[in-house]
């Protein structure tokens, strides 16, 4: 049947939504379809007229069931069912029908009205899932979920709830927010501004239990509004976090029992240093002045022998501070100007002497491309070169050491560059087995080498440490019997002032030893009077002889108290001041004298000399008004060297 045959109206054809009319019954078949329909069933409209309504039904029984219902109504709207296509699937369709009747009210043609509802129904289908998806979730949580109204009362809440608050269900219905907090944690939760924010998460704060227990939890609140904007109630989710607490809680009081451990770790250390290092200072002491005297060969080989075992030893105590200074973070990198060409020169020359005693040659080499200055830390990448020189001359038995410094990375936007500082030589090697144990403490090549050569294996542990503190790497390459080279690489920035080593002059050399006494003796600064503070006897009589044989007057101070009473008494060029004496010490004294100094506007020059030398000392002693600082045990060239710095520093002023 066609449209012009029902005499139907040309604009149905027409239609986005499927029209149809059929018989009625269980055989009923297609009398007239739209282009929409036969679409949406993909069929073509000549194919779909003759079809039965059983082909286009996912089954017979939901045929059955329409055809039933249109018996008791004359039309029906919106039946949803499940319709077949012709080629691929199914969809869901909304069904609309009119019954129309023949003469005697019998049901003989149906008009349909078909509108595909698959995407609505998949909507549906999903909005069930996370329904039901949200119902799992919210009833099996291990966290406190809440639901409150506009009055801010509680009106929903998941089953967890209940286990965390052992509360129940009347205990929570209409029962205000606020209740289950702390008046101290809902002030502070009022200051949140969470109405205005919205959400807010990660809110630490506590809850109150039904037997009055306080939990400690982490809140996330997210307030609900309406299209208007208006709040109508909030979600509140509460985890449970007092274990975690009592866990940070532990962690925290394990910190400060580290912590407190560690000062007594270093005030032990401080300690220790300075009753080790005064009788040290009086063993080398009186082992130089002895040494000075006429001696015969064997016993002047004796003192030789027990000065170098006494060296040893502060060697080693000055390893042990070290490498506790660095584990405990009491070292300082320090970042100003350097000369690299100046701190080179000056280790070797320093070192030419252990060279030069054996046979071998110690030369330097700086890149015409390294820049002359740099801003770093003079004194510990000082440090590292003479640890490795130190044991480049000691592994090596003929042949030479060179410490060099090459750029390997030129200065970039950010203005540092990369620097490789070596120390090369042609000693015994390392195996390669044992290379990467000899950073490690207390870490040699073996046994036999502790005994052969001495050392504890602290000082290139020393060395890791201070490159790391640094940002910088350290490695070593080598072969048994052929030498080694003992590499580190720093980024540092390079100084406005810099320029090129070309420009500056020659960047290398062999350095040849001088005579020790050599830069001292080259001094005249005229017969001094010094006023030496030290209340152990030991060290006042050793300092004093040294003193006397530079041809130097000295009178000797107990404690503070005599240092400012003869001091007020007769006129000295400088003072050497112990700090830790009895009655007053040295820094007290020389608070005294500079407050003094301010009124007659005089400047005595006083030269801390203590036995204390941990990280810090030297700063605090400065900082006390003292010009300068010597750590004992006391190194005679250090020594007269820095009082010939400070009176011709007084006379040039």
């Amino acid at each position: 049947m066609s449209i012009k045959d029902n005499n139907l109206p040309h604009f149905i054809d027409s239609l986005k939504i499927g029209v149809g009319r059929t018989t009625f019954g269980m055989s009923a078949q297609f009398l007239f379809v739209n282009v929409a329909l036969a679409e949406m069933l993909q069929y073509s409209q000549a194919e779909l007229l003759g079809c039965k309504m059983a082909d286009i039904f996912e089954n017979k029984k939901a045929l059955s069931d329409f055809v039933t219902l249109l018996k008791k109504k004359v039309s029906v709207e919106g039946y949803e069912i499940l319709l077949r296509r012709r080629r691929v699937g199914t969809i869901w369709a909304s069904l609309s029908v009119t019954v129309d009747t023949d003469l005697k009210e019998r049901p003989q043609f149906l008009n349909l009205v078909i509108e595909d509802i698959t995407r609505k129904k998949e909507v549906e289908l999903d909005l069930l899932r996370s329904k039901e998806i949200f119902k799992v979730v919210f009833d099996n949580s291990a966290a406190t979920i809440t639901v409150t109204d506009q009055d801010e009362k509680i009106v929903a809440w998941n089953p967890f709830t209940e286990k965390m608050l052992e509360m129940s269900g009347d205990d929570l219905f209409n029962k205000p927010i606020k209740d289950l907090y702390p008046e101290r944690e809902w002030r502070k939760m009022r200051k949140l501004n969470i109405r205005k924010k919205g959400v807010l998460s990660g809110i630490n704060t506590q809850v109150i239990k039904k037997d009055g227990t306080i939990l400690d939890v982490d809140a996330s609140i997210t307030v609900l509004k309406d299209a208007h904007g208006k709040v109508v109630g909030s979600i509140g989710i509460l985890r449970d976090i007092s274990k975690q607490k009592r866990i940070q809680e532990v962690l925290l009081q394990a910190k400060l029992a580290a912590e407190e451990a560690n000062s007594s770790k270093s005030m032990f250390l401080a300690k220790m240093s300075h009753e080790l290092r005064t009788p040290m200072n009086g063993v080398l002491g009186m082992l130089d002045l002895t040494l000075d005297t006429p001696l015969t060969d064997e016993q002047r080989d004796n003192l030789k022998v027990a000065k170098d075992a006494a060296g040893n030893l502060l060697g080693l105590l000055n390893d042990i501070l070290d490498l506790s200074k660095a584990e405990a973070g009491k070292i300082t990198i320090e970042s100003i100007e350097i000369s690299l060409r100046d701190v080179i020169k000056s280790v070797c020359k320093g070192l030419a002497v252990l060279a030069q005693n054996k046979g071998l040659e110690l030369r330097y080499f700086v890149a015409e491309d390294v820049p002359t200055l740099i801003m770093g830390d003079p004194v510990r990448v000082r440090q590292i070169i003479i640890n490795f020189v130190n044991n480049s001359i000691k592994f090596t038995h003929q042949g030479h050491v060179e410490v060099s410094v090459r750029l390997k990375q030129p200065q970039g936007e950010d203005g540092f560059c990369e620097l490789q500082f070596a120390v090369s030589d042609t000693g015994i090697g390392i195996p390669k087995s044992r290379q990467n144990a000899l950073f490690e403490v207390f870490s040699q090549v073996d046994e036999s080498t502790s005994r052969r050569y001495g050392g504890t294996g602290l000082g290139l542990a020393i060395c890791k440490k201070l490159v790391e503190m640094m940002d910088g790497r350290i490695w070593i390459e080598s072969e048994e019997g052929k030498g080694s080279s003992f590499i580190f690489s720093l980024r540092l920035k390079v100084s406005p002032s810099a320029v090129s080593l070309a420009a500056q002059g020659d960047g290398q050399g062999v350095v040849q030893a001088v005579g020790k006494d050599a830069a001292a003796s080259s001094e005249d600064v005229g017969r001094l009077r010094i006023l030496l503070a030290e209340d152990n006897l030991v060290n006042q009589k050793i300092a004093a002889r040294v003193l006397e044989k530079r041809g130097w007057e000295v009178v000797c101070a107990l404690n503070g108290r005599e240092t400012l009473d003869l001091l007020s008494k007769n006129h000295f060029d400088l003072i050497l001041m112990d700090d830790h004496m009895p009655e007053m010490s040295g820094v007290e004294a020389t608070i005294i004298i500079r407050t003094e100094e301010k009124q007659t506007g005089l400047h005595i020059p006083i030269i801390a000399m203590t036995a204390n030398a941990m990280a810090g000392d030297k700063e605090r002693y400065l900082s006390h008004g003292m010009d300068a600082y010597i750590s004992k045990p006391i190194d005679r060239d250090v020594l007269f060297q820095t009082i010939i710095n400070q009176i011709q520093q007084r006379k040039s002023e």
